[in-house]
């Protein structure tokens, strides 16, 4: 018999890059030029560093750089999984049955990402940049020779947290049941929003579109 556990709610996927300074100076000084609020600068921003290719290329290409979009770039550290809040539920199948297991009072096993590990890795003339997108779906965990009944008791969730990134974002990168690790598999994904991109420099101060003017 087989341990099935779905998560319902948001999927995370998290990058941390690194991108040239001169590359984003460019972005704003065009989306400032569109618009003269901060408010649409800043949506411009996230839409061509997104979903315009072709623009944000052509710009990379003046530097003498390559973009083939956020999920091409470098990756300093990439993570998929569901998001730890905002409404997750899990459904457990232990063979008798779907039930549904809040995720609140879980144990749970956290790590975080620390800034300090990134700020090394980024040239003089770049900036440390946390890109990432949410999307509604499941992640699907399977432990394949389970006996026994289901103890919630026994059930540890794995997590990476990213407030050290100025990301509040928690991703579950694991479940253990009694010790042992489930498998975790992708599953059904419906829509997706993407999360305002995080500049940050070589000190560590979180930037916004007024230190590229």
């Amino acid at each position: 018999m087989a341990l099935h556990i779905t998560t319902h709610g948001d999927i995370d996927q998290i990058l941390v890059t690194a991108l040239s300074r001169e590359f984003v100076r460019k972005i704003y000084r065009h989306c400032w030029g569109k618009n003269n609020t901060p408010y649409f600068a800043g949506n411009c921003f996230r839409g061509v560093l997104y979903f315009d290719e072709r623009l944000a290329g052509k710009y990379a290409e003046d530097l003498g750089l390559a973009w083939n979009g956020w999920l091409s770039a470098p990756k300093f550290h990439h993570r998929t999984g569901a998001c730890y809040e905002h409404g997750l539920t899990l459904v457990v199948d232990a063979g008798e049955g779907p039930t549904q297991v809040g995720a609140a009072g879980l144990a749970v096993v956290e790590e975080r990402p620390r800034l300090g590990d990134f700020l090394s890795r980024i040239g003089e003339n770049e900036v440390l940049c946390v890109l990432g997108a949410v999307d509604k779906g499941e992640m699907q965990f399977t432990l394949p020779d389970f006996s026994g009944t289901f103890d919630p008791e026994k059930l540890t969730v794995r997590v990476e947290r990213f407030s050290d990134l100025y990301c509040e974002e928690a991703v579950i990168t694991g479940l253990a049941y009694d010790g042992r690790t489930l498998s975790m598999e992708t599953g059904q994904s419906r829509g997706k929003n993407m999360l305002d991109p995080l500049l940050i420099d070589r000190e560590g101060k979180l930037l916004d579109m007024y230190d590229f003017a």
